[in-house]
């Protein structure tokens, strides 16, 4: 057995309690009537989701099926780049290729059922609440004319919208299985995998983790003794996440480590060459390996990623800490994907450019991102079977308005800001809503968010650009003056295939509390899935301040021919648009970087900042011949020369000090010098 089947049938073992899951997705799998085609995973987060899929992709591929693995956020969030990455996993395209998306639809479905046709394929979509904008299109274009033998397994935060519950069809298809916390006994078998045995800390990890796996992980690397006599308990500070974080970076074994994890948590998805990078130097693959065994760290599709609660965590630390080495780390890596996003030979959507819009927002939009919490309440798409509880709270909003103050902060700038909206003006955004027209589109265009006792919280209609809905845009009061005043050729752009869409109007967005971090959370979210699909953007919000800056910090531009007075026949409403489609993102990125000031570091760094230098026995800068050294001795030469002592040598090797003093000796012998001072001398001659 190799390593990598080791490592596998490790994981399998330490995934308990998921036993009914596992066998009901094998019931799946194995029915001839093939009576299913969608099984919804659907659970918190840290759950456990993307680990259960890891499992059922093993016992797929058990019993002979094909398997097909997406990650969402391993793609641009739109029907084409989606079948692109279907296409690419199928190893069938080719990346200098441009086609038609209706051509890119009929070839991935027309790979992907013969594929199927001699074997059963399973599908694996993960992070499906990411998707939220390709939801309408994998229900109602692709999913359909995929073959029965296909199983399609779509793991998320929540389970599949009202709307694929209201078609009688997709209604019978979908299999829906929540992952619940694990139980007692789960716990226990997972304690006693980590070689955790004593009852009492067994018992404080369930009353602590309540079952939930994410929470059971950390707290496995957590216990500390508090008596002498070694009884498990755990100090109550561990309640904090600081804490829990601290004690998760125990698994780390010695500060040689540290900066190849803090340099990975600047990444969101990281490799050895990306890491090497900010670190300018040349990491080993012995580091690397070190680097991925950590329980905070997950493989995803061709890279790793560090949990995200992990990565904001030490993102803090470093920040109050060593905030010009984390200002340093976050300038090498615009560096790296800048020049791997200018060196792309194929489509400019690529994934350097995702990660480049990440990592230039300026201070207000870090203070609206630093709302993120984990685990937002999601907006559902609703329909015309609620348009007397839409009426209501529309009702309710323009009964009793009131003043609202926008409050937000950045921590890295420690910048407050403060946005004051008027009563009438909070009933601006309902100005424009005619339900039963945007019900008429045919698309999920209406969407809320709800409170806990299931009331309304904050309202949002998005429309999908395409020829079905540009006779609407053009007569809007928000969308007609940008539509209207294009050219036939540049009019032309946008009258896309009903199935397909050429951007999306952002027609409102209505929250009945403008103080609540968590609907502005639950905003943030619903936008970050439209704004990074490299798609067309239009909107005309309501003229206030807080508006025209946050989109102006989203690097939208301003259609000046399009300023219109539609919201009280008054007040000029700018239109903005962000176009980051084709060869429009090249643009739009290079605006960013000069808002950002870093378009003049990039071009000084490409001279000033050296490539990174290999370490170890490629390390030694020296004339002198070090071959009669072996390749451990001369590791150890490099540490010598770079200042470590023994026992920092020892824990950076993974050696005992035994060890480490034998191979000086040995040095020393061969080099013809009897002490660590003269050894350096000859070596730097």
């Amino acid at each position: 057995m190799n390593y990598q089947d080791s490592l596998e049938e490790l994981e399998s073992r330490l995934l308990v309690g998921r036993t009914e899951e596992i066998l009901h997705f094998l019931k799946l799998l194995a029915d001839e009537r093939r009576s299913k085609k969608i099984m919804n995973l659907f659970g918190t987060a840290g759950v456990g989701k993307s680990y259960l899929l890891d499992e059922l992709r093993r016992q797929a591929h058990l019993r002979q099926a094909a398997t097909l693995s997406l990650d969402s956020e391993q793609f641009w969030h739109t029907p084409s780049d989606f079948c692109l990455h279907i296409l690419q996993a199928l190893h069938v395209y080719h990346k200098g290729d441009e086609q038609h998306p209706s051509q890119l639809l009929e070839e991935c479905v027309s790979k992907l059922n013969e594929k199927a046709a001699d074997q059963r394929l399973v599908l694996f979509l993960d992070i499906y609440e990411n998707l939220d904008g390709l939801d309408h299109w994998l229900r109602e274009y692709f999913f359909k004319r995929l073959s029965a033998n296909i199983l399609i397994v779509i793991a998320g935060r929540h389970p599949l919208s009202e709307a694929w519950l209201l078609s009688p069809g997709w209604r019978h298809f979908i299999s829906r299985v929540p992952i619940p916390h694990l139980p007692y006994d789960a716990v226990e078998r997972y304690a006693h995998y980590c070689h955790i045995f004593e009852p009492s800390i067994i018992q404080e990890m369930w009353r602590r983790s309540k079952g939930h796996p994410l929470t059971l992980s950390l707290l496995s690397f957590t216990l500390q003794p508090k008596d002498q006599e070694g009884n498990g308990t755990f100090y109550e500070e561990m309640d904090t996440l600081p804490f829990v974080v601290s004690q998760w970076l125990r698994e780390v074994p010695g500060e040689h480590l540290r900066p190849l994890v803090e340099a990975a948590a600047v990444l969101r998805h990281f490799n050895q060459d990306n890491v090497s990078f900010l670190l300018k130097r040349e990491i080993t693959a012995s580091e690397f390996f070190q680097l991925i065994r950590f329980s905070f760290v997950r493989k995803v599709d061709s890279s790793w990623t560090i949990h995200s609660l992990m990565r904001e965590s030490i993102a803090q630390d470093m920040r109050s800490r060593t905030p010009l080495h984390f200002a340093d780390l976050q300038k090498r890596a615009v560096h790296y994907y800048y020049e791997k996003f200018t060196k792309s030979a194929h489509s400019v959507r690529t994934p350097e450019a995702l990660e480049l819009t990440f990592f230039l927002g300026d201070a207000l939009i870090r203070a609206f991102l630093n709302w993120f919490d984990p685990l937002p309440k999601p907006f559902e798409s609703i329909h015309t079977g609620h348009r007397e509880e839409l009426l209501e709270y529309i009702r309710n909003q323009r009964r009793c308005p009131s003043p609202k103050t926008i409050k937000l902060f950045d921590p890295h700038t420690n910048r407050h800001f403060d946005f004051h909206l008027t009563a009438e003006q909070t009933l601006y955004p309902l100005n424009w809503l005619d339900l039963d027209r945007l019900f008429s589109l045919g698309y999920d265009v209406l969407r809320v968010l709800r409170k806990e006792n299931g009331a309304i919280s904050a309202l949002a209609a998005v429309v999908p650009i395409n020829e079905k809905t540009l006779p609407y845009l053009m007569e809007h009061s928000g969308s007609r003056s940008y539509f209207t005043a294009l050219s036939k050729q540049a009019l032309e752009r946008f009258s896309v295939p009903e199935d397909t869409r050429a951007g999306w109007f952002i027609h409102t967005i209505h929250q009945d509390d403008y103080e609540d971090v968590s609907q502005h959370t639950a905003i943030g979210h619903m936008l970050h899935g439209l704004m990074f699909t490299g798609e067309f953007l239009l909107c005309s919000p309501a003229p206030f301040p807080f508006f025209k800056a946050a989109h102006e910090s989203l690097g939208f531009d301003i259609a000046e021919f399009a300023t219109h007075t539609n919201y009280d026949g008054v007040t000029p409403s700018l239109v903005f648009f962000r176009d980051t489609q084709g060869e429009h993102l090249p643009a739009y990125l290079q605006k960013l970087l000069k808002r950002s000031g870093l378009d003049a570091d990039l071009r000084l760094e490409e001279e000033a900042i050296p490539a990174p230098t290999p370490t170890a026995s490629p390390g030694i800068v020296t004339t002198l011949d070090i071959s009669m050294l072996t390749a451990r001795e001369q590791e150890v030469a490099a540490l010598v020369l770079e200042g470590l002592t023994n026992a920092e040598i020892a824990g950076r090797l993974y050696l005992s000090e035994v060890t480490v003093k034998k191979h000086l000796k040995s040095i020393f012998d061969k080099m013809d010098v009897s002490n660590r001072t003269q050894l350096v001398k000859k070596m730097l001659v």
